[in-house]
């Protein structure tokens, strides 16, 4: 499980988020692929989360998770 603010890492051409990373609360910063759960983060931009999924490093260096489950941080 994964503990982490959910931050905006792409716009489109009309501002509009198209894709968030997780920062982790152990500093490391997850690219959220685009599937129809990860594509749920979308409207928690700046909610704390907790998230679980498959990790992947990819071949630019930058680590990627599928999410699975999440749910926001109760506060």
């Amino acid at each position: 499980m994964i503990c982490g603010i959910v931050i905006p890492d792409q716009w489109d051409a009309n501002g509009k988020v198209i894709a968030v990373t997780i920062h982790a609360n152990d500093e490391k910063v997850f690219l959220v692929e685009h599937t129809k759960i990860g594509n749920d983060l979308l409207n928690l931009i700046h909610k704390e989360v907790k998230v679980t999924g498959k990790i992947r490093e990819r071949f630019d260096g930058k680590t990627s998770i599928g999410i699975k489950s999440y749910q926001t941080a109760n506060k």
